[in-house]
């Protein structure tokens, strides 16, 4: 029930090509060939990527990617470069987003873009959304939807002489009609009901990330009867904490993450449907998701801790990257836990140094893949924001290019890519593409080539290179197909 973002060629030779998103999604618009409209080759007013825009429905962003000409908004330039300056001299500026509205026009040339955003039907009484076959029945209070019972029960309220339904609190189905007063007489669950339920992880995680480590544990809430002990880390969408349960005393790790816009309930319903699957999936070297929950705005995913930090933190102590001595049995064992991922139907979407854990066995540190299936929902769900074209990035040193023009269809394929960048800064310590400060992160991916990994240090041996290169092809069909295919031809070289 997010709405959707409707984009039509108003003018120009593509006049009538029409796009429509109703979930998060990408749009690159240019004369290469991988842009979802690719204007003719001759067309000069054109660069080969000239803007993209994300979507998040209801809401979009559209950014120019350092074209020649520029990108107009309501006839307002936005970004361009000097005409006597190089593509790669023109990404070294700093290019405005810009957040559309409905009615907006974008135009490259000869070519307008109209942008439509339609608002979902949603209930300003009892914020559920209302289904397109009851929207007739329904009526509109200052431009907003009202349901039909919610508007039943203000046609009684407004009327002093008929004796106003009962309302039944959810949980236990007392009568709270005093309790509520004249407020909203949506879902509603009573006080004494409020207070028996778990507290609400929204204002946890406003708290932790408010006041970190510094407070005491003693003082901090819990989660499903976990205490908290302190804080693992963070990143763009929130924390990780370690918790103890205050029963059998078990170690865990708490997942808390905030969504950026807000969650209605249909979004929030699939995407813990869509988490749920992934609590079967397990695998020696894939993190156990044990369990998860949510309240308003938050979401919680208590996982297997793992004692020994990511491979990311393992760099770090041994001066930015690892041996090769070191590094091949984690590979091996991160694409043994990757390939049996694929094999049940799950990519991974967000894989890096810092989502490869270290857990102690008994044959040493086990490498296990963690996150898995979580930045792709979501992200996917909307909950992240505009994670291209926003301040927040995703993790663009382990992004296939793919990922920015295919937003929605990552594969197995992708996955192979952003391991095998990831085994290449394991070995090297820097990034398959070169990432110059001030150049725009989003161009880069679609623009710059890779950097074979024995350019960056000739000493990795030749077939080991042969193999991450390939993981690294810019065309998926000439990469590994899955990590099991990946893992196979790494097996023979080490």
């Amino acid at each position: 029930m997010a709405g959707q973002v409707i984009l039509e060629v108003v003018t120009g030779k593509l006049r009538g090509k029409r796009f429509v998103f109703d979930e998060h999604d990408t749009f690159v618009f240019g004369r290469a060939s991988d842009c979802h409209i690719q204007i003719p080759q001759q067309d000069a007013t054109a660069s080969r990527h000239h803007f993209i825009l994300e979507t998040n429905p209801p809401d979009a962003v559209v950014r120019d990617l350092g074209s020649l000409n520029g990108t107009w908004v309501n006839g307002v330039k936005q970004g361009g470069r000097k005409k006597d300056s190089t593509p790669e001299q023109g990404d070294q500026q700093k290019y405005p987003e810009v957040t559309l509205r409905h009615g907006d026009r974008i135009q490259v040339g000869d070519t307008v873009l109209a942008v439509t955003l339609e608002l979902p039907a949603i209930c300003c009484q009892c914020n559920r959304g209302i289904p397109d076959s009851q929207r007739q029945y329904c009526a509109w209070i200052g431009g907003t939807f009202i349901c039909v019972p919610c508007k039943e029960k203000l046609i009684a309220s407004a009327n002093p002489s008929q004796e106003p339904e009962p309302v039944r609190c959810r949980k236990c189905g007392k009568d709270v009609a005093a309790e509520i007063g004249k407020g909203p007489r949506g879902d509603y669950v009573c006080a004494a009901c409020r207070k028996q339920a778990e507290p609400d992880p929204a204002a946890l995680l406003h708290d932790l990330l408010q006041k970190g480590g510094k407070q005491a544990a003693a003082q901090v809430p819990n989660i499903a009867g976990y205490e908290m002990e302190k804080k693992l880390g963070a990143g763009g969408f929130g924390a990780v904490y370690l918790a103890r349960h205050k029963g059998n005393g078990a170690r865990v790790a708490i997942k808390v993450l905030l969504s950026k816009v807000a969650v209605s309930e249909d979004a929030r319903e699939k995407f813990l449907r869509e988490i749920s699957l992934m609590k079967v999936l397990r695998h020696r070297h894939i993190v156990a998701l044990l369990d998860h929950g949510s309240a308003g705005s938050a979401f919680y995913f208590l996982m297997e801790l793992c004692e020994g930090g990511s491979v990311g933190d393992l760099m770090a102590t041994c001066g930015g990257k690892l041996p090769l001595s070191q590094a091949g049995g984690i590979m091996l064992q991160a694409l043994d836990g990757l390939a049996h991922a694929h094999r049940e139907g799950f990519v991974h979407r967000d894989l890096k140094p810092q989502n490869i854990l270290l857990d102690r066995s008994t044959e040493g540190w086990t490498a296990k893949i963690a996150d898995l299936g979580l930045a792709k929902n979501f992200q996917q769900a909307g909950f992240s924001g505009m994670t291209l074209t926003g301040h927040y990035c995703g993790t663009p040193y382990f992004m296939p290019r793919e990922q920015v023009v295919q937003f929605k269809h990552v594969k197995p394929a992708s996955d192979v890519w952003s391991m095998g960048a990831t085994f290449y800064n394991m070995l090297t310590g820097q990034t398959p593409r070169d990432f110059l400060p001030g150049r725009d992160p989003i161009e880069i991916i679609l623009r710059s080539e890779i950097v074979p990994i024995r350019r960056r240090d000739k000493g990795i041996p030749k077939k080991i290179a042969e193999v991450i290169d390939r993981a690294l092809a810019n065309t998926p069909k000439l990469r590994f197909q899955d990590a099991a295919e990946m893992r196979e031809a790494l097996v023979k070289v080490l």
